[in-house]
């Protein structure tokens, strides 16, 4: 990953215009670099000190560049040729910090040609699942609405993606590249293996199921920390807190099949899910928005599974284990008793 990606991204969250897919990749680029993560830190502090709005914002910006020199030469000088959007004038200050501290620290931050690589982002809308092969041959299966960002070829030590949303990973071996996927919590590192990884931004939890293989997980706020997970072995970071279990098995049609998977097979299964659960998986199947009317009915739990049911269908199945009613309208449906 760039620095010129690195000050783009650093300067969209400065001026509060960053997307949650850039947050993640913003994060996980932090994550890995211990230079890049101090001066956004020394930035973050900076700015936390100033009101960058866009009549001061100039002021700031001459201030910083005035505060960087070179030893024998006349001073970094930077040209402002035409009006910036707010975002671009503080993505230009982080530009100037950095090429300061390029001057004065030259192990601070690498500028490696083989690592500038442009991320193709592949997206999924809500009832689609599609299938992307990756350049080392790997294979992911997105589940919908979900987002990962890739490059068209790895360089470098480690293979990188960054996910939002859910996708199972089949990862080509290579003991001497780790694969790596980035959510904005965690950092899977794999050699080779199969695994889910679950990381929707409205979801309360991040999960990581692996199939086969081993893989090692940290929570990027918490790096000395490290979990690994061996096969049928589920990892969940919730409210800030680790947890480790078992994979879930259902055998409701004589078939026993694993819980956290069972979207790569076109089935939705649920077990022992709060109805409010049970809502964002049917959002994300139907491409559809649920709301409740009596907030105690988000409490009630279902234990079952979707397969070629319609809308209409899965709720009817729904109402023969609890009480309630719903209506459609469009896209939108209400849940009330």
């Amino acid at each position: 990953m760039t620095d010129q990606r690195f000050t783009e991204l650093l300067g969209k969250q400065l001026a509060g215009e960053i997307s949650p897919d850039e947050s993640v990749e913003l994060k996980s680029i932090l994550a890995d670099n211990a230079s890049l993560r101090k001066e956004y830190e020394r930035l973050q502090t900076y700015f936390d000190t100033e009101t960058v709005e866009d009549e001061n914002i100039d002021r700031v910006f001459d201030r910083i560049k005035a505060q960087i020199t070179v030893p024998g030469e006349q001073g970094l000088k930077v040209v402002k040729n035409k009006p910036y959007s707010t975002w671009l004038k503080i993505a230009a200050v982080v530009a100037i910090v950095i090429a300061g501290t390029l001057v004065y620290n030259s192990e601070a931050i690498f500028f490696n040609k083989t690592d500038q690589l442009v991320l193709t982002q592949a997206l999924t809308k809500a009832t689609e699942v599609k299938t992307i092969v990756l350049a080392d041959g790997s294979t992911v299966k997105m589940n919908s609405g979900s987002s990962l960002r890739y490059p068209d070829h790895f360089s470098g030590d480690t293979r990188n993606v960054y996910l939002s949303g859910e996708a199972f990973f089949d990862v080509k071996k290579d003991p001497e590249h780790p694969f790596i996927v980035h959510t904005e919590q965690l950092a899977v590192k794999v050699l080779g293996t199969a695994f889910d990884v679950k990381a929707y931004q409205d979801d309360t939890f991040t999960e990581t199921t692996l199939i086969r293989g081993k893989v090692s997980i940290t929570i990027k706020n918490k790096v000395a920390q490290t979990f690994i997970l061996k096969p049928n072995d589920k990892f969940t970071l919730a409210d800030g807190k680790a947890s480790m279990s078992q994979l879930s098995h259902f055998n409701g049609t004589g078939t026993n099949r694993i819980v956290e998977t069972a979207w790569t097979n076109h089935e939705l299964i649920f077990k022992n899910n709060s109805f409010d659960e049970v809502a964002k998986l049917f959002e994300r199947w139907y491409g559809i928005k649920i709301a409740f009317k009596e907030p105690e009915l988000k409490a009630v739990r279902f234990t079952g599974h979707v397969d070629k049911e319609t809308l209409p269908e899965a709720l009817d199945v729904l109402k023969l284990i609890e009480n309630f009613n719903y209506s459609i309208k469009d896209k939108n449906v209400y849940i009330y008793r």
